[in-house]
């Protein structure tokens, strides 16, 4: 019973582990970085993109 016991929380922290690695791998910040400025990009703000 013990032994099963020890390899679940194993499983789960090596899961753990891997996912922690994936998204430091992603890139988290990139997501974040502001979008390029496009004509579009205006409507958010108000403003008529087609003049």
């Amino acid at each position: 019973m013990l032994v099963i016991k020890l390899i679940i929380v194993a499983l789960l922290l090596l899961l753990f582990i891997y996912f922690a690695i994936r998204l430091t791998k992603r890139g988290l910040s990139q997501r974040y970085e502001p979008r390029a400025k496009t004509p579009w990009n205006s409507l958010s703000e108000g403003e008529d993109p087609t003049l």
